[in-house]
This record gives structure tokens, C-alpha cells and sequence, in this order.
């Protein structure tokens, strides 16, 4: 939960959302989880781990006629139908675990960790899913409002531990099938109505190994510091057996890689501590890899991972020291990631895998007073602007933020359930870019960050300036203009951006 009074400036809420906060006042936040940190940046390792509505996105101009110095961009009679990108995790999937409120948002996506199996299967062969039933209405909940749900499974029964007493760890090689078995029989339950789950998530960090965690926890822990992939090649093993009857259970059900930690940079491992000529031990990252050189690439459908960004103390300044990322040099570290995982994939023959950022955020960790502020408010909502932009352009299947209630200050409400807000620069970005199809990055300006969108007949720009503010000349006057708020800006063919995205429809 969020300590303290949060200060921030008053800003003009949407009535509906202000009735919804009501609504949240009540609910708690879940509990922080263990933090541990990586030694090459004395950050804490990324363990763990919005306020317009989709129908009040503005109304879109038309094409200026104007000269553009914009790229060129194909215009489309008929554009293909879009999935959005836009995505929370809550704990509790109810009206007052924040069902309600991010509905409202827009948000699409919905992650829940997550099903025990050591719940439903105490004993092999005993199925109890009446332990699991106040899950299952959650579940439904999702359905009923139309929102997709990722839903995590982990916990491995005692019977079916590879190491006694971890439940968070891997199953035994003898109880491979009969996990597999498990899982068909979740896909079967859970794909159909009326709970409609067609995205299956197998552990949470499964890239950590058990000794770095408690035997329970939710965080991985398929991770083997002993293997040469640290584990990842036992995982292809488990994949292989549960793939086939998660698509015997339900052909269109996707098998998702349990989201990666991916810690540092393998290929570019950072000094620690820096300047020390000493550098990291980034093998968990290459826990992919070892799926893949298992043969394991065919039997999943997308990768989920974590790209967590941390506050630099200052207005819209972030980065993860550990992929050598920061917000003046390529913004959310969650493109850095993905070129990672693309360039694993692809050297492995499997280019078009899914990718799903299945826990976004930038966190503020040190003294607490600096959390405490304006400025850092400010830059969350300068962030979620940024990463769900970036998302989209990147081809994320989703971009999760972690969560409603987060962590390290993360968070979407405060701990009286009042949105904010981020929460407001999160809706805006889901009505503009959830409908959105990528047409590529905006180049010719120097110093900003940018990218070009389709949406119908109209056309979006997503801009902010890297570092220092730029003043550049569009070549045309646009229809529409607005802040990451969603307020609207005078349209000018010159404009001086900062680093707080400015939104541009033609």
C-alpha cells in the first residue's frame, strides 16, 4: 500500500470516474513483494513484479492537405480489426478489487496470478475445484465485462515436487504428465463459457532459481543457477508435455512462457559495481534460450516477460541500468527487452512468437519522501504514456501494468481506492491507441522520441523530447492536439515538446 499523503495537483475528473473511486475506497493493497537487489546496479531486481473512457476518445480530424514532412503513410479504406493493448493486473478480479474502475478506463486486458494447482490437485487424482470456486466467479466477472484474462498457474502439489518442500519450483520429471493431465482438464474448464480464459500463463518468473526466494512464493522459481540456460532447457520439458493437451483441451487456448524476470543483458552484462571492471552474472536471462535449445519453440504460443523501469528523482527521468536503458537514450526499457527476446527467437527460427510485457511500471525505490511527490506522480503518468505507446509499436500482444494497486509506489489508485493521476493518462492512451495500427517511428525529428499510427481514416502521432525540450516544425497545421491527460492543445504547425507525450491527430 501507498504510505503517507500523496501531493499532486488538482485535476478535472470525468464524474463516472469520480463515482468509481467510491467504489475502490475500500479495497486494500496486497502486500509488497520480496525485493532483492542485483548487485551490478543496486537496484532492486525486478522481481514481481487510468481516466477517459474508450467512448469519449476525441473525434479525429481529417488528412491535412498541406505539405507533411511527416513519412509517408498508407492510407486505408478498411482497417483490419486491432486487439488492444491496453491491460492492468489486479489482485481481486471484483468491482472492488478495481473491476469496475479499469473497465471504465478502457483497459482490455486483465491478469490474475493466479490458480494453485497444489489447491485443485492436494493429492493426485483428487480434484477439489470447489477450493477454488471464489476464483472462478472472478473469472466470470472478467468474462461478463468483455475483458480478456491472462491467468497465471503455478504451485506444484508436495506429491509433484521436484525439490520437497518448493512449491514455487519445478515439477518432478515422473509427474510431467501428470501436470499436463492438470492442465488439460484447467483448459477444458476455463476456455469455455462462462469463464472464456483463452491466454494460459505457466509460473511467474520461472527464470529465478529456488534458493533466491521463499519455497512458496510467487515468484518462479524454475530457475537452476547449476544449468548452463539456468533451467530454461527443464522448462522446454514441462512445455512439451503440457502443450498437446492444452490444444486437445481447447485448439485456440495459447500456451504462455511464465513472465520473464530477464534481469540484465547477457549479451552486455553491467558492471557491478560499476567501475569495478566486475561484471554481472546475467545467465537467468538466457532462460529462453534454453528453451529453445531444448526444442521447446514449438510447443508455446507467446513469451510473457517484465520490463520495470526505475525513478531517476527527477520530471519524466527513468531507467534499468541493468539493459544499459534510460528514458533519455530509448524511453520505457521494454524495447530493449523485446529487441532481446526478438533477436533470441528469431536466431532460433521462431521470429513471429508473441510477446506480451505482462508487468509495466516505473517504480520508486530509496528514500520514501521522494515517492511521496508531485514530481513522481507526474512521471508515472509520463510513463504510462510512453510504455503503452512503445508497446504498441513494438507489437506486444499486451502491456500489463503491474498493478492497480502496485508496488514501489506503482500504483493506479492510492490507498484510499482514489484514482491517480496516472490512471487518467492511462484511459486517454487506451482510447488512442487500443484501435491503433503501427505505421513506423518518427525519425526526422532530432532529439524526440516518436511514433506514427493508423486509426480508421486518421492518422496519431505519439511524441515526447528525450532530453532536453525540442521546438520542430510539422509542415502542417494538424485537426487535433492533446496532453497526456487527454487535454486538448491548441493545433500549431510549431510546437516545442517536452518530455511529457503530446498526442497529434491528422
Amino acid at each position: 500500500m501507498l504510505g503517507g499523503k500523496i501531493f499532486m495537483k488538482t485535476y478535472t475528473w470525468l464524474a463516472v470516474l469520480t463515482v468509481l473511486a467510491l467504489v475502490l475506497a475500500a479495497c486494500g493493497g496486497s502486500p509488497s513483494p520480496t525485493v532483492f537487489v542485483e548487485p551490478a546496479t543496486q537496484q532492486p531486481v525486478e522481481t514481481h513484479a487510468p481516466v477517459a473512457t474508450q467512448s469519449s476518445a476525441p473525434t479525429v480530424g481529417t488528412e491535412p492537405t498541406a505539405a507533411n514532412p511527416a513519412p509517408q503513410e498508407t492510407q486505408q479504406s478498411s482497417q483490419p480489426a486491432v486487439t488492444p493493448v491496453v491491460g492492468v493486473e489486479l489482485h481481486r478480479i471484483t468491482a472492488e478489487g478495481g473491476l469496475t474502475l479499469v473497465k471504465d478506463l478502457g483497459v482490455h486486458w486483465i491478469r490474475r496470478n493466479a490458480l494453485l494447482w497444489s489447491e485443485v490437485e492436494p493429492q493426485l487424482g483428487a480434484r477439489n475445484w470447489e477450493a477454488v470456486t471464489g476464483f472462478e466467479t472472478e473469472l466470470r466477472n472478467a468474462a461478463e465485462q468483455g475483458m480478456e484474462t491472462i491467468l497465471i498457474v503455478r504451485s506444484t502439489p508436495a506429491w509433484a515436487q521436484m525439490t520437497p518442500g518448493v512449491s514455487c519450483g519445478a515439477v518432478s520429471q515422473e509427474m510431467l504428465p501428470a501436470f499436463a493431465i492438470f492442465m488439460h482438464d484447467l483448459v477444458a474448464r476455463y476456455s469455455a463459457e462462462p469463464y472464456n480464459v483463452k491466454y494460459y500463463e505457466l509460473g511467474n518468473e520461472p527464470d529465478i532459481d529456488p534458493g533466491l526466494v521463499k519455497p512458496d512464493n510467487i515468484f518462479g522459481c524454475w530457475g537452476d543457477v547449476n544449468a548452463p540456460y539456468y533451467g530454461g532447457e527443464y522448462y522446454a520439458d514441462m512445455l512439451k508435455a503440457v502443450y498437446p493437451q492444452v490444444k486437445a483441451a481447447d485448439p485456440q487456448a495459447q500456451v504462455v512462457v511464465g513472465g520473464l524476470l530477464l534481469d540484465c543483458d547477457p549479451g552486455n552484462p553491467p558492471e557491478s559495481p560499476a567501475g569495478s571492471g566486475q561484471y554481472a552474472d546475467c545467465t537467468p536471462a538466457r532462460f529462453l534460450e534454453g528453451i529453445l535449445e531444448n526444442g521447446g519453440g514449438d510447443f508455446f504460443d507467446a513469451v510473457s516477460f517484465h520490463a520495470y523501469d526505475y525513478y531517476y528523482d527527477t520530471l519524466g527521468r527513468y531507467g534499468n541500468l541493468g539493459w544499459h536503458s534510460s528514458s533519455k537514450i530509448n524511453g520505457p526499457v521494454v524495447t530493449v527487452k523485446t529487441d532481446y527476446l526478438r533477436s533470441v527467437l528469431g536466431a532460433h527460427g521462431y521470429p513471429d512468437k508473441g510477446l506480451i510485457n505482462s508487468e509495466s511500471a516505473v517504480l520508486c525505490t530509496g528514500e520514501e519522501a521522494k515517492c511521496l511527490t508531485e514530481t513522481f506522480e507526474e512521471t508515472k503518468s509520463i510513463y504510462v504514456a510512453q510504455a503503452y505507446a512503445s508497446a504498441r509499436a513494438e507489437g506486444l500482444l499486451a502491456n500489463i501494468w503491474y498493478s492497480i494497486q502496485g508496488w514501489r509506489f506503482s500504483g493506479l489508485v492510492d490507498k484510499q481506492g482514489e484514482p491517480l493521476p496516472a490512471a487518467k493518462a492511462l484511459a486517454f492512451s487506451a482510447s488512442q491507441l487500443n484501435q491503433a495500427v503501427f505505421d513506423q517511428r518518427l525519425e526526422q525529428f532530432t532529439g524526440l522520441m516518436g511514433y506514427a499510427y493508423q486509426r480508421d481514416s486518421a492518422r496519431l502521432w505519439v511524441v515526447w523530447a528525450l532530453d532536453q525540450d525540442q521546438t520542430i516544425d510539422l509542415g502542417s497545421l494538424p485537426a487535433e492536439m492533446y496532453d497526456l491527460y487527454g487535454n486538448s492543445l491548441p493545433p500549431a504547425q510549431q510546437i516545442t515538446v517536452g518530455v511529457e507525450p503530446i498526442y497529434i491527430v491528422w
